[in-house]
Protein backbone atom coordinates (compact mmCIF):
# COMPACT_ATOMS: atom_id res chain seq x y z
CA UNK A 1 0.00 0.00 0.00
CA UNK A 2 1.50 3.18 -0.83
CA UNK A 3 2.85 5.89 1.59
CA UNK A 4 -0.45 8.32 1.20
CA UNK A 5 -3.47 6.24 1.08
CA UNK A 6 -2.03 4.30 4.10
CA UNK A 7 -1.79 7.67 5.96
CA UNK A 8 -5.63 8.09 4.81
CA UNK A 9 -6.35 4.92 6.14
CA UNK A 10 -4.64 5.06 9.50
CA UNK A 11 -6.65 9.09 9.69
CA UNK A 12 -10.06 7.30 8.68
CA UNK A 13 -9.93 4.21 11.25
CA UNK A 14 -8.87 6.45 14.28
CA UNK A 15 -11.99 8.69 13.36
CA UNK A 16 -13.97 5.56 13.19
CA UNK A 17 -12.34 3.42 16.23
CA UNK A 18 -11.27 1.00 13.94
CA UNK A 19 -7.97 -0.14 15.34
CA UNK A 20 -8.51 -3.27 16.48
CA UNK A 21 -9.53 -4.49 13.15
CA UNK A 22 -7.36 -6.13 10.59
CA UNK A 23 -6.31 -3.99 7.92
CA UNK A 24 -7.99 -5.43 5.33
CA UNK A 25 -11.25 -5.03 7.44
CA UNK A 26 -10.08 -1.59 7.78
CA UNK A 27 -9.93 -0.94 4.36
CA UNK A 28 -12.97 -2.50 3.36
CA UNK A 29 -14.91 0.15 5.84
CA UNK A 30 -12.55 2.79 4.44
CA UNK A 31 -13.70 2.35 0.73
CA UNK A 32 -17.19 1.32 1.57
CA UNK A 33 -17.45 4.72 3.28
CA UNK A 34 -15.90 6.71 0.10
CA UNK A 35 -17.94 5.04 -2.43
CA UNK A 36 -21.26 5.63 -0.19
CA UNK A 37 -20.37 9.15 0.71
CA UNK A 38 -19.96 9.74 -3.06
CA UNK A 39 -23.57 8.24 -3.84
CA UNK A 40 -25.36 9.49 -0.74
CA UNK A 41 -25.36 12.95 1.12
CA UNK A 42 -26.89 11.52 4.66
CA UNK A 43 -25.94 10.53 7.73
CA UNK A 44 -25.35 6.56 7.77
CA UNK A 45 -23.59 3.74 9.61
CA UNK A 46 -20.35 1.65 7.99
CA UNK A 47 -22.43 -1.64 9.52
CA UNK A 48 -25.13 -0.88 6.99
CA UNK A 49 -22.59 -1.12 4.08
CA UNK A 50 -20.62 -3.86 5.61
CA UNK A 51 -20.95 -7.25 4.57
CA UNK A 52 -17.37 -8.31 4.15
CA UNK A 53 -17.03 -11.93 6.33
CA UNK A 54 -17.38 -15.25 5.64
CA UNK A 55 -19.81 -16.71 2.73
CA UNK A 56 -19.80 -12.59 1.56
CA UNK A 57 -20.50 -13.96 -2.27
CA UNK A 58 -16.77 -12.20 -3.11
CA UNK A 59 -18.72 -8.54 -2.00
CA UNK A 60 -17.65 -6.47 1.00
CA UNK A 61 -20.12 -3.61 0.63
CA UNK A 62 -24.19 -3.56 -0.73
CA UNK A 63 -25.76 -0.23 -0.55
CA UNK A 64 -29.61 -0.15 -1.07
CA UNK A 65 -31.27 3.52 -1.91
CA UNK A 66 -34.59 4.20 -2.50
CA UNK A 67 -35.31 7.47 -3.26
CA UNK A 68 -32.14 8.95 -1.78
CA UNK A 69 -32.37 7.19 1.58
CA UNK A 70 -30.43 4.06 2.41
CA UNK A 71 -32.55 1.20 2.71
CA UNK A 72 -31.07 -1.28 5.89
CA UNK A 73 -34.33 -2.38 7.58
CA UNK A 74 -37.92 -3.38 6.35
CA UNK A 75 -39.29 0.29 5.57
CA UNK A 76 -39.60 0.06 2.03
CA UNK A 77 -43.31 -0.23 2.00
CA UNK A 78 -43.77 3.39 4.30
CA UNK A 79 -41.80 4.60 1.99
CA UNK A 80 -43.74 3.70 -0.99
CA UNK A 81 -47.02 4.80 1.13
CA UNK A 82 -45.24 8.30 1.22
CA UNK A 83 -44.25 8.63 -2.14
CA UNK A 84 -46.26 6.74 -4.24
CA UNK A 85 -43.17 5.84 -6.54
CA UNK A 86 -39.64 4.35 -6.28
CA UNK A 87 -36.30 5.09 -7.87
CA UNK A 88 -34.22 2.65 -6.93
CA UNK A 89 -30.15 1.96 -6.83
CA UNK A 90 -27.90 -0.45 -5.78
CA UNK A 91 -24.34 -0.65 -5.38
CA UNK A 92 -21.81 -3.47 -4.82
CA UNK A 93 -18.35 -3.16 -3.80
CA UNK A 94 -14.70 -5.09 -3.40
CA UNK A 95 -12.54 -3.69 -1.76
CA UNK A 96 -8.62 -5.48 -1.66
CA UNK A 97 -5.89 -3.91 -0.28
CA UNK A 98 -3.19 -5.26 -2.39
CA UNK A 99 -0.91 -3.04 -4.84
CA UNK A 100 -2.71 -5.05 -8.13
CA UNK A 101 -5.86 -5.57 -9.68
CA UNK A 102 -6.38 -9.17 -9.67
CA UNK A 103 -8.37 -10.54 -13.00
CA UNK A 104 -9.58 -13.43 -10.96
CA UNK A 105 -10.49 -11.85 -8.03
CA UNK A 106 -12.74 -8.83 -10.55
CA UNK A 107 -13.98 -12.05 -12.07
CA UNK A 108 -14.94 -13.49 -8.83
CA UNK A 109 -16.57 -10.62 -8.03
CA UNK A 110 -18.90 -10.01 -10.27
CA UNK A 111 -19.57 -13.88 -10.59
CA UNK A 112 -21.35 -13.13 -6.84
CA UNK A 113 -22.96 -9.92 -8.30
CA UNK A 114 -24.45 -11.89 -10.44
CA UNK A 115 -25.26 -14.51 -7.57
CA UNK A 116 -26.36 -12.43 -5.53
CA UNK A 117 -29.37 -10.89 -8.29
CA UNK A 118 -30.44 -14.53 -9.34
CA UNK A 119 -33.81 -16.00 -8.66
CA UNK A 120 -32.21 -18.86 -7.30
CA UNK A 121 -28.53 -17.97 -5.95
CA UNK A 122 -26.27 -21.37 -5.58
CA UNK A 123 -23.35 -19.30 -3.51
CA UNK A 124 -23.60 -19.23 0.52
CA UNK A 125 -24.79 -16.03 1.86
CA UNK A 126 -23.99 -14.75 5.50
CA UNK A 127 -26.74 -12.93 7.44
CA UNK A 128 -25.69 -9.45 6.11
CA UNK A 129 -25.96 -10.75 2.26
CA UNK A 130 -28.96 -12.83 3.12
CA UNK A 131 -30.88 -9.86 4.35
CA UNK A 132 -29.70 -7.52 1.76
CA UNK A 133 -31.00 -9.82 -0.73
CA UNK A 134 -34.28 -9.67 1.14
CA UNK A 135 -34.94 -6.29 0.84
CA UNK A 136 -33.63 -6.40 -3.06
CA UNK A 137 -36.57 -8.85 -3.43
CA UNK A 138 -38.92 -7.15 -1.63
CA UNK A 139 -37.99 -4.21 -4.43
CA UNK A 140 -38.31 -5.91 -7.26
CA UNK A 141 -42.18 -7.13 -5.87
CA UNK A 142 -42.32 -3.59 -6.60
CA UNK A 143 -41.67 -3.06 -9.83
CA UNK A 144 -45.16 -1.25 -10.68
CA UNK A 145 -43.57 1.73 -8.88
CA UNK A 146 -40.60 2.50 -10.47
CA UNK A 147 -42.22 4.89 -12.85
CA UNK A 148 -39.12 7.03 -14.17
CA UNK A 149 -36.79 4.08 -14.64
CA UNK A 150 -35.84 0.60 -13.64
CA UNK A 151 -32.88 0.38 -11.10
CA UNK A 152 -29.62 1.40 -11.33
CA UNK A 153 -26.60 -1.18 -10.88
CA UNK A 154 -23.18 -0.21 -9.87
CA UNK A 155 -19.86 -2.28 -9.13
CA UNK A 156 -16.60 -1.05 -7.51
CA UNK A 157 -13.57 -2.97 -7.49
CA UNK A 158 -10.97 -0.97 -5.15
CA UNK A 159 -7.13 -2.13 -4.70
CA UNK A 160 -3.97 0.49 -4.29
CA UNK A 161 -2.39 -0.23 -7.37
CA UNK A 162 -2.74 1.71 -10.56
CA UNK A 163 -5.52 1.24 -12.82
CA UNK A 164 -4.08 1.41 -16.83
CA UNK A 165 -7.26 0.62 -18.71
CA UNK A 166 -5.42 -2.90 -18.91
CA UNK A 167 -6.74 -4.73 -22.06
CA UNK A 168 -7.90 -8.45 -20.05
CA UNK A 169 -8.81 -6.57 -17.32
CA UNK A 170 -11.21 -4.38 -19.11
CA UNK A 171 -12.12 -8.01 -21.14
CA UNK A 172 -13.11 -9.45 -17.43
CA UNK A 173 -15.00 -6.18 -16.76
CA UNK A 174 -17.06 -6.13 -20.01
CA UNK A 175 -18.00 -9.85 -19.81
CA UNK A 176 -19.16 -9.22 -16.31
CA UNK A 177 -21.52 -6.45 -16.90
CA UNK A 178 -23.08 -8.20 -20.16
CA UNK A 179 -23.70 -11.02 -17.89
CA UNK A 180 -25.48 -8.87 -15.25
CA UNK A 181 -26.70 -6.63 -18.07
CA UNK A 182 -28.52 -10.52 -19.69
CA UNK A 183 -30.39 -10.60 -16.37
CA UNK A 184 -32.78 -7.54 -17.86
CA UNK A 185 -33.00 -5.70 -14.25
CA UNK A 186 -31.53 -2.81 -14.61
CA UNK A 187 -31.51 0.82 -16.89
CA UNK A 188 -27.90 0.57 -16.37
CA UNK A 189 -24.99 -1.35 -15.17
CA UNK A 190 -22.05 0.16 -14.21
CA UNK A 191 -18.20 -1.27 -13.11
CA UNK A 192 -15.94 1.20 -11.72
CA UNK A 193 -12.28 0.29 -10.93
CA UNK A 194 -10.73 2.48 -8.44
CA UNK A 195 -6.81 2.63 -7.85
CA UNK A 196 -4.52 4.70 -5.24
CA UNK A 197 -5.23 7.86 -7.29
CA UNK A 198 -9.10 7.32 -7.64
CA UNK A 199 -8.80 6.44 -3.66
CA UNK A 200 -6.87 9.64 -2.95
CA UNK A 201 -9.65 11.90 -5.18
CA UNK A 202 -12.37 9.99 -3.55
CA UNK A 203 -11.10 11.15 0.21
CA UNK A 204 -10.97 14.77 -0.41
CA UNK A 205 -14.27 14.53 -2.69
CA UNK A 206 -15.81 12.98 0.80
CA UNK A 207 -14.44 16.45 3.03
CA UNK A 208 -16.71 18.72 0.27
CA UNK A 209 -19.83 19.82 0.52
CA UNK A 210 -22.69 19.11 -1.93
CA UNK A 211 -22.17 21.90 -5.29
CA UNK A 212 -24.06 22.27 -8.34
CA UNK A 213 -23.56 24.16 -11.35
CA UNK A 214 -26.42 25.33 -13.22
CA UNK A 215 -27.35 28.57 -15.62
CA UNK A 216 -29.26 31.06 -13.87
CA UNK A 217 -30.12 33.55 -16.74
CA UNK A 218 -33.55 35.18 -16.26
CA UNK A 219 -33.07 36.32 -12.48
CA UNK A 220 -32.94 39.44 -10.35
CA UNK A 221 -30.33 40.29 -7.64
CA UNK A 222 -32.22 41.35 -4.47
CA UNK A 223 -31.09 44.12 -2.31
CA UNK A 224 -28.83 44.15 0.44
CA UNK A 225 -29.85 42.38 3.05
CA UNK A 226 -28.54 41.93 6.56
CA UNK A 227 -26.81 38.41 7.09
CA UNK A 228 -27.33 37.59 3.65
CA UNK A 229 -24.39 37.60 1.27
CA UNK A 230 -26.27 37.50 -1.94
CA UNK A 231 -29.57 36.24 -2.82
CA UNK A 232 -31.52 35.90 -6.14
CA UNK A 233 -35.05 34.90 -7.53
CA UNK A 234 -35.98 34.28 -10.83
CA UNK A 235 -36.87 31.36 -12.97
CA UNK A 236 -34.87 28.77 -14.19
CA UNK A 237 -35.82 25.95 -17.31
CA UNK A 238 -36.72 22.33 -15.50
CA UNK A 239 -33.33 21.01 -17.39
CA UNK A 240 -31.40 23.06 -15.21
CA UNK A 241 -33.50 22.69 -11.95
CA UNK A 242 -33.11 18.96 -12.13
CA UNK A 243 -29.12 19.67 -11.78
CA UNK A 244 -30.08 20.95 -8.17
CA UNK A 245 -31.86 18.51 -6.88
CA UNK A 246 -30.81 15.23 -9.12
CA UNK A 247 -27.36 13.69 -9.46
CA UNK A 248 -26.19 12.09 -12.94
CA UNK A 249 -28.08 8.58 -12.47
CA UNK A 250 -30.67 11.37 -12.16
CA UNK A 251 -31.67 9.77 -8.09
CA UNK A 252 -33.31 12.41 -6.22
CA UNK A 253 -30.34 14.09 -4.04
CA UNK A 254 -31.01 13.55 -0.05
CA UNK A 255 -31.18 17.72 0.01
CA UNK A 256 -34.20 18.07 1.94
CA UNK A 257 -33.27 17.22 5.53
CA UNK A 258 -34.08 20.79 6.39
CA UNK A 259 -37.05 20.83 4.56
CA UNK A 260 -39.65 20.65 7.92
CA UNK A 261 -41.95 18.54 5.82
CA UNK A 262 -40.93 14.70 3.84
CA UNK A 263 -42.61 14.44 0.64
CA UNK A 264 -46.08 13.47 1.14
CA UNK A 265 -47.03 11.46 -2.11
CA UNK A 266 -50.10 11.82 -4.05
CA UNK A 267 -51.99 14.33 -1.44
CA UNK A 268 -54.44 16.83 -2.88
CA UNK A 269 -51.81 19.22 -4.03
CA UNK A 270 -49.54 16.88 -5.38
CA UNK A 271 -52.20 15.75 -7.73
CA UNK A 272 -53.04 19.37 -8.60
CA UNK A 273 -48.93 19.64 -9.56
CA UNK A 274 -49.29 16.63 -11.56
CA UNK A 275 -52.56 17.66 -13.26
CA UNK A 276 -50.78 20.67 -13.90
CA UNK A 277 -48.14 18.92 -16.19
CA UNK A 278 -50.02 16.16 -17.38
CA UNK A 279 -52.32 18.18 -19.26
CA UNK A 280 -49.51 19.81 -20.64
CA UNK A 281 -49.99 22.89 -19.24
CA UNK A 282 -46.10 23.49 -19.29
CA UNK A 283 -46.53 27.48 -19.58
CA UNK A 284 -48.73 28.03 -16.42
CA UNK A 285 -46.54 25.95 -14.02
CA UNK A 286 -44.63 29.15 -12.91
CA UNK A 287 -47.37 31.25 -12.00
CA UNK A 288 -49.59 28.51 -10.31
CA UNK A 289 -45.99 27.37 -8.18
CA UNK A 290 -44.83 29.27 -5.40
CA UNK A 291 -41.57 28.46 -6.17
CA UNK A 292 -38.47 26.86 -4.31
CA UNK A 293 -36.50 28.38 -1.89
CA UNK A 294 -32.57 26.89 -2.18
CA UNK A 295 -30.08 28.22 1.18
CA UNK A 296 -26.59 27.45 0.54
CA UNK A 297 -23.48 28.74 2.20
CA UNK A 298 -21.48 29.96 -1.00
CA UNK A 299 -21.79 30.98 -4.42
CA UNK A 300 -19.41 30.94 -7.64
CA UNK A 301 -20.92 33.37 -10.30
CA UNK A 302 -19.18 32.87 -13.78
CA UNK A 303 -21.80 35.01 -15.77
CA UNK A 304 -25.13 32.92 -15.91
CA UNK A 305 -23.34 30.01 -14.39
CA UNK A 306 -23.77 29.81 -10.95
CA UNK A 307 -22.10 27.25 -9.13
CA UNK A 308 -23.38 26.39 -5.41
CA UNK A 309 -22.17 24.95 -2.46
CA UNK A 310 -23.47 23.51 0.97
CA UNK A 311 -27.36 23.76 0.01
CA UNK A 312 -30.38 22.75 1.01
CA UNK A 313 -33.89 22.84 -0.91
CA UNK A 314 -35.89 24.37 2.34
CA UNK A 315 -39.17 24.82 0.58
CA UNK A 316 -40.31 23.49 -2.57
CA UNK A 317 -39.98 19.27 -1.75
CA UNK A 318 -42.84 18.60 -2.78
CA UNK A 319 -42.69 20.40 -6.03
CA UNK A 320 -38.88 19.15 -6.25
CA UNK A 321 -40.45 15.32 -6.44
CA UNK A 322 -42.91 15.72 -8.81
CA UNK A 323 -40.65 17.38 -11.23
CA UNK A 324 -38.48 14.55 -10.64
CA UNK A 325 -40.97 11.79 -11.20
CA UNK A 326 -43.31 13.67 -14.36
CA UNK A 327 -39.97 14.41 -16.16
CA UNK A 328 -40.44 12.13 -18.82
CA UNK A 329 -44.00 13.69 -19.66
CA UNK A 330 -43.45 14.36 -23.36
CA UNK A 331 -42.91 18.55 -23.84
CA UNK A 332 -42.16 19.18 -20.33
CA UNK A 333 -38.50 20.67 -21.07
CA UNK A 334 -40.59 23.77 -21.59
CA UNK A 335 -41.52 24.09 -17.90
CA UNK A 336 -39.67 26.81 -16.23
CA UNK A 337 -39.21 26.81 -12.33
CA UNK A 338 -39.41 29.41 -9.98
CA UNK A 339 -36.60 29.42 -7.85
CA UNK A 340 -34.82 31.77 -4.94
CA UNK A 341 -31.71 31.24 -4.08
CA UNK A 342 -30.02 32.78 -0.81
CA UNK A 343 -26.51 32.70 0.13
CA UNK A 344 -26.01 32.88 4.42
CA UNK A 345 -24.04 31.39 6.85
CA UNK A 346 -26.04 32.44 9.74
CA UNK A 347 -28.48 29.74 10.95
CA UNK A 348 -30.71 32.10 12.32
CA UNK A 349 -31.55 33.54 8.81
CA UNK A 350 -31.75 30.07 7.39
CA UNK A 351 -34.28 29.08 10.29
CA UNK A 352 -36.31 31.70 9.59
CA UNK A 353 -36.20 31.20 6.02
CA UNK A 354 -37.62 27.96 6.24
CA UNK A 355 -40.30 29.07 8.94
CA UNK A 356 -41.57 31.53 6.84
CA UNK A 357 -41.64 29.90 3.49
CA UNK A 358 -43.37 27.50 4.90
CA UNK A 359 -45.99 28.78 6.44
CA UNK A 360 -47.48 29.95 3.19
CA UNK A 361 -48.57 26.33 2.90
CA UNK A 362 -50.96 24.25 5.03
CA UNK A 363 -48.20 23.49 7.39
CA UNK A 364 -49.23 22.32 11.16
CA UNK A 365 -47.16 24.27 13.59
CA UNK A 366 -45.87 21.16 15.28
CA UNK A 367 -44.52 20.31 11.16
CA UNK A 368 -41.99 22.65 11.78
CA UNK A 369 -40.50 21.24 15.13
CA UNK A 370 -37.31 19.99 12.81
CA UNK A 371 -35.67 23.74 12.36
CA UNK A 372 -36.92 25.32 15.27
CA UNK A 373 -35.19 26.80 18.27
CA UNK A 374 -35.38 23.37 20.45
CA UNK A 375 -33.39 21.74 17.33
CA UNK A 376 -30.56 24.28 18.09
CA UNK A 377 -30.82 24.48 21.89
CA UNK A 378 -30.49 20.83 21.97
CA UNK A 379 -27.29 21.00 19.79
CA UNK A 380 -25.72 23.62 22.35
CA UNK A 381 -26.92 21.46 25.12
CA UNK A 382 -25.10 18.59 23.77
CA UNK A 383 -21.55 21.27 23.50
CA UNK A 384 -22.40 21.59 27.16
CA UNK A 385 -22.39 18.60 28.33
CA UNK A 386 -19.02 17.65 26.39
CA UNK A 387 -16.77 17.70 29.67
CA UNK A 388 -16.68 13.48 30.06
CA UNK A 389 -17.83 12.21 26.92
CA UNK A 390 -17.81 14.75 23.95
CA UNK A 391 -20.94 14.03 21.72
CA UNK A 392 -22.02 16.34 18.84
CA UNK A 393 -25.51 16.75 17.43
CA UNK A 394 -26.07 16.53 13.86
CA UNK A 395 -28.73 18.71 12.70
CA UNK A 396 -27.54 19.28 9.31
CA UNK A 397 -26.12 16.41 7.56
CA UNK A 398 -22.35 15.90 7.56
CA UNK A 399 -22.06 18.85 9.12
CA UNK A 400 -19.16 17.58 11.02
CA UNK A 401 -17.65 15.56 8.35
CA UNK A 402 -14.87 17.97 7.25
CA UNK A 403 -13.38 17.98 11.22
CA UNK A 404 -11.07 15.24 11.42
CA UNK A 405 -10.55 15.34 15.20
CA UNK A 406 -14.21 14.10 15.77
CA UNK A 407 -14.69 10.24 16.23
CA UNK A 408 -17.55 9.30 14.28
CA UNK A 409 -18.79 7.77 16.74
CA UNK A 410 -19.94 10.91 18.48
CA UNK A 411 -21.77 11.92 16.13
CA UNK A 412 -25.28 12.15 17.26
CA UNK A 413 -27.68 12.33 13.59
CA UNK A 414 -31.24 13.34 13.71
CA UNK A 415 -32.84 9.94 12.62
CA UNK A 416 -30.64 8.28 15.58
CA UNK A 417 -31.65 10.69 18.02
CA UNK A 418 -35.05 9.98 17.18
CA UNK A 419 -34.40 6.23 17.28
CA UNK A 420 -33.16 6.50 20.83
CA UNK A 421 -35.29 8.74 22.40
CA UNK A 422 -38.55 7.64 21.12
CA UNK A 423 -37.35 3.46 21.68
CA UNK A 424 -36.26 4.50 25.83
CA UNK A 425 -38.51 7.55 26.22
CA UNK A 426 -42.01 6.92 24.39
CA UNK A 427 -41.50 2.84 25.02
CA UNK A 428 -40.98 2.55 21.13
CA UNK A 429 -38.21 0.20 20.31
CA UNK A 430 -40.95 -1.74 17.87
CA UNK A 431 -40.99 1.27 15.75
CA UNK A 432 -37.55 2.54 14.72
CA UNK A 433 -36.19 -0.40 12.43
CA UNK A 434 -38.47 1.23 9.79
CA UNK A 435 -38.78 4.26 7.78
CA UNK A 436 -37.70 7.56 10.42
CA UNK A 437 -40.10 9.38 9.26
CA UNK A 438 -43.04 7.64 10.45
CA UNK A 439 -41.82 7.70 14.02
CA UNK A 440 -42.15 11.48 13.55
CA UNK A 441 -45.45 11.11 12.59
CA UNK A 442 -46.69 8.80 14.81
CA UNK A 443 -45.47 10.80 17.93
CA UNK A 444 -46.21 14.53 16.48
CA UNK A 445 -45.69 16.90 19.41
CA UNK A 446 -44.41 14.31 21.46
CA UNK A 447 -40.74 14.60 19.90
CA UNK A 448 -38.87 18.03 20.25
CA UNK A 449 -41.56 19.69 21.87
CA UNK A 450 -40.44 23.01 22.63
CA UNK A 451 -41.63 23.08 26.51
CA UNK A 452 -39.12 19.74 27.03
CA UNK A 453 -36.36 19.91 28.75
CA UNK A 454 -33.11 18.49 27.15
CA UNK A 455 -31.56 15.95 29.57
CA UNK A 456 -33.74 12.86 28.25
CA UNK A 457 -32.48 13.53 24.35
CA UNK A 458 -29.15 14.15 25.82
CA UNK A 459 -29.25 10.90 28.29
CA UNK A 460 -30.82 8.68 25.13
CA UNK A 461 -28.00 9.84 22.39
CA UNK A 462 -25.27 8.87 25.42
CA UNK A 463 -26.78 5.56 25.58
CA UNK A 464 -26.94 4.76 22.30
CA UNK A 465 -23.73 5.63 22.32
CA UNK A 466 -22.56 3.20 25.02
CA UNK A 467 -24.44 0.68 23.16
CA UNK A 468 -22.63 0.97 20.01
CA UNK A 469 -19.49 1.40 21.49
CA UNK A 470 -20.19 -2.27 23.40
CA UNK A 471 -21.14 -3.86 20.28
CA UNK A 472 -18.07 -2.74 18.60
CA UNK A 473 -15.53 -4.01 21.25
CA UNK A 474 -17.43 -7.28 21.46
CA UNK A 475 -18.46 -6.22 25.08
CA UNK A 476 -22.10 -6.75 24.22
CA UNK A 477 -23.06 -9.75 21.86
CA UNK A 478 -22.91 -9.43 18.31
CA UNK A 479 -26.53 -10.73 18.10
CA UNK A 480 -27.50 -7.72 20.51
CA UNK A 481 -27.33 -5.63 17.33
CA UNK A 482 -30.62 -6.55 16.05
CA UNK A 483 -32.28 -5.47 19.47
CA UNK A 484 -30.00 -2.77 20.74
CA UNK A 485 -32.99 -0.32 20.60
CA UNK A 486 -34.80 -2.62 23.13
CA UNK A 487 -31.91 -2.97 25.20
CA UNK A 488 -31.99 1.15 25.25
CA UNK A 489 -35.23 0.80 26.52
CA UNK A 490 -34.57 -2.10 29.58
CA UNK A 491 -31.45 0.00 30.25
CA UNK A 492 -34.08 2.72 30.78
CA UNK A 493 -36.39 0.78 32.78
CA UNK A 494 -33.81 -0.90 35.18
CA UNK A 495 -31.87 3.11 35.75
CA UNK A 496 -35.42 5.12 36.03
CA UNK A 497 -38.11 2.74 36.46
CA UNK A 498 -41.22 2.39 34.37
CA UNK A 499 -43.38 5.25 35.47
CA UNK A 500 -41.52 8.44 33.80
CA UNK A 501 -41.90 12.10 34.99
CA UNK A 502 -43.26 14.85 32.77
CA UNK A 503 -40.74 15.47 29.78
CA UNK A 504 -41.15 19.11 31.03
CA UNK A 505 -40.48 18.82 34.57
CA UNK A 506 -37.20 19.05 37.02
CA UNK A 507 -38.16 15.97 38.24
CA UNK A 508 -37.14 14.20 34.65
CA UNK A 509 -34.01 16.55 34.71
CA UNK A 510 -32.85 15.18 38.16
CA UNK A 511 -34.00 11.90 37.26
CA UNK A 512 -32.22 12.03 33.72
CA UNK A 513 -28.75 12.91 35.50
CA UNK A 514 -28.54 10.31 38.01
CA UNK A 515 -28.86 7.93 34.82
CA UNK A 516 -25.98 10.27 32.89
CA UNK A 517 -24.10 9.74 36.02
CA UNK A 518 -24.38 6.07 35.36
CA UNK A 519 -23.95 5.95 31.88
CA UNK A 520 -20.47 7.99 32.16
CA UNK A 521 -19.12 5.26 34.04
CA UNK A 522 -18.53 2.57 31.47
CA UNK A 523 -18.02 0.34 34.07
CA UNK A 524 -21.18 0.78 35.59
CA UNK A 525 -22.71 1.32 32.27
CA UNK A 526 -21.33 -2.00 31.03
CA UNK A 527 -23.42 -4.07 33.66
CA UNK A 528 -26.72 -2.16 33.37
CA UNK A 529 -26.41 -2.84 29.20
CA UNK A 530 -24.93 -6.72 30.28
CA UNK A 531 -28.02 -6.89 31.99
CA UNK A 532 -30.57 -5.59 29.86
CA UNK A 533 -29.01 -8.20 27.21
CA UNK A 534 -29.89 -10.84 30.37
CA UNK A 535 -33.32 -10.09 30.98
CA UNK A 536 -34.07 -9.47 26.76
CA UNK A 537 -32.77 -13.47 26.51
CA UNK A 538 -35.01 -14.67 29.65
CA UNK A 539 -38.18 -12.70 27.57
CA UNK A 540 -40.53 -14.79 26.45
CA UNK A 541 -39.61 -13.10 22.62
CA UNK A 542 -38.99 -15.37 19.64
CA UNK A 543 -35.34 -15.25 19.65
CA UNK A 544 -35.20 -16.22 15.85
CA UNK A 545 -36.84 -13.43 14.49
CA UNK A 546 -34.21 -10.44 13.36
CA UNK A 547 -36.71 -7.91 13.72
CA UNK A 548 -39.06 -7.03 16.66
CA UNK A 549 -41.62 -4.45 14.84
CA UNK A 550 -44.49 -5.24 16.98
CA UNK A 551 -46.05 -3.45 19.76
CA UNK A 552 -46.80 -6.79 21.13
CA UNK A 553 -42.86 -7.57 21.06
CA UNK A 554 -42.38 -4.47 23.12
CA UNK A 555 -45.42 -5.85 25.47
CA UNK A 556 -43.10 -9.14 26.42
CA UNK A 557 -40.04 -6.58 26.89
CA UNK A 558 -41.72 -4.58 29.48
CA UNK A 559 -43.15 -8.25 31.08
CA UNK A 560 -39.80 -9.49 30.81
CA UNK A 561 -38.75 -6.71 33.02
CA UNK A 562 -41.63 -6.70 35.38
CA UNK A 563 -40.60 -10.48 36.39
CA UNK A 564 -36.97 -9.79 36.69
CA UNK A 565 -37.93 -6.70 38.84
CA UNK A 566 -39.94 -8.71 41.41
CA UNK A 567 -37.44 -11.89 41.70
CA UNK A 568 -33.80 -10.42 41.92
CA UNK A 569 -33.95 -6.48 41.92
CA UNK A 570 -30.69 -6.14 43.95
CA UNK A 571 -28.70 -8.54 41.91
CA UNK A 572 -25.61 -6.38 40.19
CA UNK A 573 -23.36 -8.77 38.88
CA UNK A 574 -23.78 -8.52 35.02
CA UNK A 575 -23.75 -12.08 33.67
CA UNK A 576 -23.68 -14.92 36.35
CA UNK A 577 -27.50 -13.84 37.37
CA UNK A 578 -30.19 -16.00 37.39
CA UNK A 579 -33.84 -15.30 38.02
CA UNK A 580 -36.60 -17.29 37.54
CA UNK A 581 -39.34 -15.75 35.17
CA UNK A 582 -41.93 -18.93 36.30
CA UNK A 583 -42.41 -16.95 39.53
Amino acid sequence: MDKITKSLLTTFSAQYELNGLSEATQFEHFINNLITTKLFRGSFGLEDIHCGAGNDCGIDGILLTVNGRIVTEDELQDIVDAAGQIDADITFIQSKSSSSFDGAAMRTFTHGVKDFLSDQPKLRQNSKVAHVKALWEQLISMSSFMINRRPLCRLYYACTGKWADDENLRAVIDEGTTQIDSLSLFEETKFEPLGASEIQNLYQQSKNKLSTTITFQNRITLPDIEGVSEAYIGIIPLSEFLKLIQDENQSIHNIFDENVRDFQGNNHVNRQIKNTLKSGKFDQFCVLNNGVTVVATSLTPAGNRFTIRDYQVVNGCQSSHVLHECQQIEGIDSVNVPVRIVITENDDIKTSITLATNSQTEVKAEQLEALNAFQKKLELYFQAESDEIPLYYERRSQQYNSVPTILRSQIISIPTQIKAFASMFLNSPHLVSGYYGAIIREFTGKIFANDHVYSPYYVSALAYYRVEQFLRTGELKQASKNIRYHILLLARLLSMGEDLAPMNSKQMDRKCEEFKQELSSRAIALELFRKAEAIFEKSSLDKTKRQYKAESDTLLVFEAYRKYSKSEIKISVPLEFDFNFDQ
